[in-house]
């Protein structure tokens, strides 16, 4: 009984140790001169991404980096061998080269029935851009996100800037248009618009805005329906985005200085009050398409001046969407 119980627990242990891991026949290099370093240096870092970023062995085939190696084997073969390691999984890769186009293709098989389980493929035009690519293999693998997709804004290529106008950030500098409006609770609903400048520094964005809410009318004191309000200020703000993704969440806040006009017309009689003061403002928002040369911002911000006009307090929510256009430095 005991026997069969040790015997039990090895083939559990076996099984699910193999579940997580993959035999790789190495990269097949098509089109390239013959390069055993490129083929073992690649092999290895594509090892060392999944391995970072995910829960697999990737098992090497020893042959990788001979000259006379070249990954070309039949899949049957490679997940026969696959098998006798131990390996649930076999994976095959390429890397072709086709007028002045690096392409990785990177297959992963079921090793006991050749069902292919996963497959992406990245682009580079230069051969610097292949640790990029290697790397958003790597994050990519096994999961229904592609490295076509999932890219870091520090890991644009040569060839992304080329097909899709993307710049790598290191600092960029934007200007940018804002319609939006602010609504101010229990008064009045302003539509506005504004200018904004954009210092991207990678970790954090600074702003620095402009925004003008024209004259409304206010929806309280009905029994005076010329009173009218208008605001703006100048905001200067930092913006946090939650990850290092083209479109991503961010977090902001800052400081603001603005001016609120309340006018009226009491008794045949016009007047105008005029407050300005300093401010604070929180919130946050969507941004999209962070390193292309055109992006957009959708925010919501609450505005908390530290000053009343004519008793009112204007304290408010802002919304509204940033179009900014960038000039790579």
């Amino acid at each position: 009984m005991k026997a069969f119980l040790f015997l039990l627990g090895s083939l559990t242990l076996k099984l699910a140790t193999a579940q997580n891991v993959v035999y790789f026949t190495g990269f097949e290099l098509i089109n390239m001169d013959s390069a055993a370093g490129l083929q073992y240096s690649t092999s290895k870092l594509i090892k060392s991404y999944i391995e970072d970023n995910h829960d697999y062995t990737i098992l090497l085939n020893e042959q990788i980096g001979n000259q006379n190696y070249s990954a070309r084997e039949p899949l049957a073969e490679s997940a026969r061998v696959a098998v006798t390691k131990g390996s649930r999984y076999v994976m095959k890769g390429e890397i072709h080269f086709l007028q002045g186009v690096y392409i990785i293709s990177l297959g992963v098989y079921e090793s006991a029935n050749h069902m292919q389980v996963w497959h992406d493929m990245a682009k580079g035009s230069v051969e610097q851009d292949l640790d990029l690519l290697l790397s958003r293999l790597g994050r990519s693998f096994f999961t229904n996100k592609t490295a076509k997709t999932d890219i870091e804004i520090d890991e644009v290529t040569e060839y992304d800037q080329q097909g899709v106008e993307l710049a790598q950030i290191k600092v960029n500098h934007f200007v940018g248009v804002m319609l939006g409006g602010k609504h101010i609770p229990n008064e009045s609903t302003l539509s506005g618009f504004g200018l904004t400048y954009t210092y991207d520094a990678a970790t954090v964005l600074f702003n620095f805005d402009f925004e003008l809410y024209p004259s409304s009318h206010l929806s309280i004191n009905h029994h005076s329906p010329d009173r009218r309000m208008q605001t703006g200020n100048i905001n200067l703000g930092v913006l946090y985005p939650l990850t290092r993704k083209r479109m991503t969440f961010y977090v902001q806040g800052g400081m603001e200085y603005g001016y609120t006009n309340v006018s009226d017309r009491l008794y045949d009689t016009d007047y105008s009050v005029t407050e300005t003061g300093i401010g604070a403002y929180v919130g946050g928002g969507y941004l999209i398409n962070r390193n292309s040369t055109v992006n957009l911002r959708m925010f919501t911000n609450v505005s908390i001046p530290f000053y009343k006009a004519d008793g009112s307090n204007i304290s408010g929510i802002k919304f509204g969407i940033v179009t900014s256009f960038a000039r790579k430095r």
